[in-house]
């Protein structure tokens, strides 16, 4: 039976039923486990959020989850109540982390996690991240980065010495301190300054190659924009070659009015299967 993941489910498992797990991942790093319908094991999506993550994208978590797929969501450390300092470093490594607890067996049994079908997802600066793994071969059987802020070409925009690259980043960074702790837009500003050639998504298209990846662009994006932080990244991944699909959505940065078509977007790559 086709699966509808805008509308509510005629019956569910009684035994199994969908459900949502609080999490305190390595006692520091709050997050949340919507599971999906069904003893399981599931396969599942990681999602990350971008900076510093007012929009966390759980109504696209609910969506994906009623297609059969766990989704896993967490805030970084120093962020939304997470221990720790915050920096993008720091996501990485929290990046990591995450994937590290979705390996072990304990909590893949309790979550009912299939932990051959753990796939990646981020928005925004979740999207860089998401990026990043890609490139280094994190253990992900996919990778979706959705209107991915580039932060290491904001950087060499900046290094160039591009006031006006300079002027957004600030101000970018100054509007995302509320709920951030151990951070400065100072500090955060030197970090990817100090970054941005270990930070380059771009130079090395065949890092790619082997990866199937989604691209999911916002045309009208304000924030990430497209000329600067999409379309590269598309050119560099037709370039790599292999499992690739980009798609583009007539929308600002958030996505505001294409939040179900997001959704079908992962859930339809999600359900295809892999090019052999």
């Amino acid at each position: 039976m086709e699966k509808d993941i805008i509308r509510d489910p005629l019956c569910i498992d009684e035994t199994y039923p969908p459900d949502m797990h609080s999490l305190f991942i390595q006692e520091r790093l709050l997050g949340l486990i919507y599971l999906a319908d069904g003893e399981g094991p599931h396969k599942t999506l990681l999602l990350l959020h971008g900076f510093p993550g007012n929009e966390k994208n759980l109504d696209i978590a609910h969506m994906i989850r009623r297609g059969g797929y766990n989704v896993l969501v967490f805030h970084y450390s120093g962020s939304w109540g997470s221990r720790g300092s915050y920096s993008f470093s720091q996501n990485y490594s929290d990046l990591q982390a995450v994937r590290s607890i979705m390996a072990d067996a304990a909590f893949a049994r309790e979550h009912r996690i299939d932990r051959d079908n753990i796939y990646l997802a981020g928005h925004s600066v979740g999207g860089f991240l998401t990026l990043l793994a890609a490139r280094d071969g994190l253990d992900f059987k996919g990778f979706a980065p959705l209107a991915p802020y580039d932060l290491g070409k904001q950087a060499r925009r900046i290094r160039n010495e591009d006031k006006e690259a300079f002027r957004e980043t600030l101000e970018l960074f100054r509007g995302g301190m509320a709920p951030l702790s151990g951070a400065t837009p100072e500090s955060l500003m030197e970090e990817i300054l100090d970054n941005h050639d270990r930070w380059d998504l771009l130079g090395a298209p065949s890092a790619y190659s082997e990866r199937r990846m989604l691209l999911v662009m916002a045309a009208e994006d304000r924030c990430a924009w497209p000329k600067i932080h999409q379309i590269p990244v598309a050119e560099t991944l037709a370039r790599a070659g292999g499992d690739k699909t980009v798609i583009s959505l007539s929308c600002s940065h958030d996505f505001p009015d294409k939040r179900v078509s997001v959704a079908e977007a992962i859930f339809e790559w999600l359900e295809e299967k892999e090019e052999r």
